[in-house]
């Protein structure tokens, strides 16, 4: 029996307790450690519910998206498993130490020589063999990240070409589009400086925020921005749109990039941060600080990316090869093989 697992533990308290949050991690080895992987009893723990869901389902191979102790219970259990996600999510093995992702956030809360004792620990405990670097919680998975080289920071240590983050291929945008479309998923429109901003601009403006309180939403439609109530299929948004806003989410920069319109990006967390700025290298897409409360300088942001409306087309057409694929098709055939 197959069984597709995924998870991610409960947030550790430790890097509140010295100031910061889960959101100031500085590479994937801090997340690690926030997520208690100092912990050789909680890694236990976790290993042991996956080894005996393993066993009762009889599962054969392990699909992973971001659930690096099921990773490591698959190694254990001597059944081959596949990473899959983001790049950002699913590095390769391998690595000394996990780079740092942004310059200002480069101070380690978790040194990873600790983190691997504590892994180490866990592994002896089920007989499993200790790992080299902690890197290494990746040793034995096939990673299948879905992303391009441009947005991956782990681009330069990768072994296996990347899977096309986009299976839809659309036509690009013939310029006719004159919307603003913004997708706000959490808790953006908590900002109020962001929501003054896009009700005070006189622009054809489409939205889906399921993230928003129902006052915030009757706000919108008041101002005359037509609110969806369900996701809006990837062809309107290719053909109604001018620019983009969003929270740097992967998925959506990604189409963006393929559309070739202007994109502005309100990142949420660094995840967020990194990809925009990535993202920002290959096109034009602008980035506000989620702390900004100045609407005046949100909209002066907005509206100097709607005037130019569209993006670098020929960088659009560049990239466009790689960000769109049969992923099905690409990832059945390296997955078959593993349980032949």
């Amino acid at each position: 029996m197959r069984h597709r697992i995924s998870g991610r533990p409960a947030f550790d308290q430790s890097r509140a307790a010295r100031g910061g949050g889960q959101s100031a991690c500085c590479d994937l080895g801090d997340f690690l450690g926030d997520l208690n992987f100092w912990n050789p009893q909680f890694l236990i723990a976790q290993i042991k519910w996956w080894l005996e869901t393993i066993k009762a389902r009889k599962s054969r191979l392990l699909i992973a998206d971001f659930a690096p102790c099921a990773q490591l219970a698959a190694q254990i259990a001597g059944i081959p498993s596949v990473a899959v996600g983001t790049g950002y999510s699913v590095p390769p093995a391998g690595l000394d130490s996990f780079p740092i992702l942004l310059p200002e956030y480069s101070e380690r809360v978790f040194a990873e020589d600790e983190l691997l004792r504590a892994v180490n620990m866990a592994m002896a405990y089920f007989g499993g063999r200790p790992l080299a670097r902690l890197s290494d919680i990746y040793a034995q998975s096939t990673a299948m990240p879905r992303t391009i080289a441009g947005l991956d920071p782990y681009r330069d240590w990768r072994q296996a070409p990347l899977l096309p983050p986009l299976n839809e291929r659309l036509p690009r945008p013939d310029g006719s589009g004159d919307e603003i479309f913004f997708y706000f998923s959490t808790s953006e429109t908590e900002n109020h400086a962001l929501v003054d901003a896009l009700i005070g601009l006189d622009l054809p403006m489409r939205a889906f925020i399921p993230g928003a309180t129902a006052n915030i939403r009757e706000l919108f439609v008041e101002a005359g921005v037509t609110v969806e109530t369900r996701p809006v299929p990837f062809a309107e948004i290719n053909r109604r749109s001018r620019l983009l806003l969003h929270s740097g989410q992967h998925g959506t920069l990604c189409m963006g990039l393929s559309m070739g319109i202007g994109q502005v990006a309100f990142p949420q967390h660094l995840e967020h941060l990194f990809h925009a700025r990535r993202a920002a290298e290959l096109a034009p897409v602008r980035i506000v600080n989620s702390g900004t409360r100045d609407a005046d300088e949100i909209s002066a942001t907005i509206m100097e990316a709607y005037e130019i409306g569209g993006g670098d087309a020929a960088a659009a057409e560049k990239l466009r090869p790689d960000l769109f694929g049969d992923a099905g098709a690409i990832a059945r055939g390296r997955i078959l093989p593993l349980i032949q």
